[in-house]
């Protein structure tokens, strides 16, 4: 079953404000954040917060450090 495209967005969004003001994100590992989770699977915006995009944002963040 898909999930609701207006659902996604407002996810997304969500997520967005989310990791800008709790993480500090910037608008340039936004980009890579919202390319990162799109290119895998767009359904991944509605996915837990804590448990599993805020690691991925980490993940990502540090895999930038190490460049």
């Amino acid at each position: 079953m898909s999930i609701n495209n207006e659902f996604i967005q407002e996810s997304k969004i969500n997520v967005i404000k989310a990791l800008e003001y709790h993480l500090d994100a910037t608008e340039s590992e936004i980009h890579q954040f919202v390319k990162r989770i799109e290119d895998e699977d767009i359904e991944n915006w509605t996915c837990g917060f804590g448990d599993e995009l805020v690691p991925d944002f980490e993940e990502m963040r540090s895999e930038n450090k190490n460049k």
